[in-house]
């Protein structure tokens, strides 16, 4: 079983990982105009990659935040009356519960001296221990003689210029900037005194971290992130609009730690601003979350949402059909995300426990007929396979290079004769000089007692060379016909008029048989 030492590891390596596939996709990529159904792009495989470590880190994070609410269980009665009990805060609150440990000398030298960019140096360089420094920073962090300052000193390398044309990697970027996300919340936690320099200096960052994600043409998650915890850590909200604020947040509405950060953004009152945000581009579901945790069923009822959210997939569905002809393929795809919808709205019934408003039979019967259509669609497809195989031995004929057919060849040396003394000259190479005790047989082993070389070169109408011509005066054998080659088994074969193509017979030596 996986600790969480090493599950954290396991974590700290994605952006590595990361770094490795982006340069295996270039390298595809580059052979792209070989593969005419190659349209995928780095940033719809980057954005992908985001959201499942995203949802890892969430999962890791709750998991800790249960064995610390488990280990409270079990101290002491008068010791846990002094651990605070916050159930509606994830992140970064959730920061609070963790047990402190007095942080290592070096770590706690950097934060003595004041030095922020080398401490987020030094956490970037030992990540691999990164779940004990996280216990140790809350302590570390205090013991500076301004904490806010010392923070702001050191996230200012979120975005680190680069040296000589050349900066870091992707992976030590992002490690970079989980980092600088890390200590912004810590100094939410443990100081809530920022000096008014300080404050200025923090509101001079965002500003220039907000222009720097419109650059972009976008923001990712860790960014949007790390800006909104910013802006929380040194209480400068009133700087920036709502609606810019909502922008970064729909986005990263699934995560859990979003409606935490709502809260400490100061948008309570403008949440349902947010939600018909969030309904109107199609994240009804994210919507019902929010909704529910803010109070709001009454003005903004659940089941209306889901209802439009099942809607829009379909809509979803069909247009992927359509973009794809209705190929197979975009059937599949049509389906699976219509699938996932119905999973999704199944679980958010179950979990708001909604069944008597809206009951999901409906829902699993829609289901289990995708599903059905899906299995026969796959049925379908073995069975054409099956039937016609012609198909894969057609596309393989394709790409050869077609061969002269027999007619072709006859019309060309027919066209192109040899000279008239070939046979004379090159009588040595005729088929005359085989071996005289080869007997010749008639079609699957018929006897005779004629040999080629005494048939007239009439009887090879389409042998163009002459070749087996009559001999004059017959040449003698070395045996007599009593000891000639019989037919095959001394019977005559049962397809006696089959001949193969240009009227030559086939020949098989019957005393090999003997």
């Amino acid at each position: 079983m996986a600790t969480a030492k090493s599950i954290a590891a396991d974590i700290e390596a994605i952006p590595g990982k990361k770094e490795n596939l982006r340069k295996a996709f270039e390298e595809l990529q580059a052979h792209s105009s070989s593969l005419a159904s190659f349209t995928l792009r780095w940033k719809d495989l980057e954005e992908h990659i985001a959201s499942i470590q995203a949802s890892i880190e969430d999962r890791f994070r709750e998991l800790e935040s249960k064995e610390n609410e488990r280990s409270v269980t079990f101290m002491p009665a008068h010791a846990a009356v002094a651990q605070p009990s916050e159930k509606e805060t994830i992140v970064p609150v959730i920061v609070e519960e963790e047990p402190e440990v007095d942080p290592r000398p070096e770590l706690k030298s950097f934060c003595l001296k004041m030095d922020g960019k080398g401490l987020l140096q030094f956490i970037n360089q030992n990540r691999k221990d990164l779940l004990n420094i996280r216990k140790e920073l809350n302590r570390a962090i205090r013991a500076a003689p301004d904490p806010a300052k010392l923070v702001i000193d050191a996230v200012e390398g979120f975005y680190p210029a680069k040296v000589s044309g050349e900066g870091p990697s992707e992976g030590e970027l992002h490690a970079n900037r989980r980092t600088c996300t890390l200590l912004l919340e810590r100094l939410h936690v443990i100081s809530r005194e920022i000096k008014p320099l300080t404050r200025q200096k923090a509101t001079k960052l965002g500003k220039e971290w907000k222009k720097k994600m419109s650059q972009d043409g976008g923001q990712n998650y860790v960014e949007a992130l790390a800006f909104l915890q910013l802006l929380v850590s040194y209480n400068i909200m009133s700087e920036f609009e709502a609606d810019e604020l909502f922008n970064l947040l729909i986005p990263m509405a699934k995560r859990k730690q979003t409606i935490a950060l709502c809260r400490d953004l100061g948008l309570s009152e403008k949440m349902p601003d947010f939600i018909q945000k969030l309904s109107s581009k199609g994240k009804q579901l994210d919507a019902v979350k929010f909704v529910y945790a803010f109070g709001l069923a009454d003005k903004f009822p659940p089941v209306p949402l889901l209802k439009e959210y099942i809607k829009e997939s379909k809509k979803i569905s069909q247009e992927v059909r359509r973009k794809g002809n209705n190929s197979a393929q975009s059937q599949n795809e049509a389906t699976a995300k219509e699938l996932a919808a119905l999973r999704a709205v199944i679980k958010t019934i179950e979990e708001y426990k909604l069944e008597s408003e809206y009951s999901p039979e409906s829902l699993h019967k829609r289901i289990t007929q995708l599903e059905q259509q899906k299995a026969e669609r796959k049925r379908s497809a073995a069975s054409s396979a099956l039937t016609n195989p012609k198909g894969q031995a057609q596309q393989y004929q394709a790409s050869k290079r077609p061969r002269p057919s027999t007619t072709t060849a006859t019309a060309v040396v027919a066209a192109h004769p040899p000279p008239s003394h070939f046979s004379q000259t090159q009588s040595h190479l005729s088929l005359v000089d085989r071996s005289p005790f080869m007997a010749s047989t008639g079609p699957y082993g018929l006897g005779g007692n004629s040999y080629i070389y005494e048939r007239s070169s009439s009887a090879y109408a389409s042998n163009p060379l002459g070749l087996g011509a009559t001999r004059s005066p017959p040449r003698s054998l070395l045996y007599p016909d009593s000891l000639s080659g019989s037919s095959l088994y001394d019977r005559s074969g049962a397809y006696v008029n089959y001949s193969l193509p240009g009227g030559l017979p086939p020949q098989y030596n019957s005393s090999l048989y003997r």
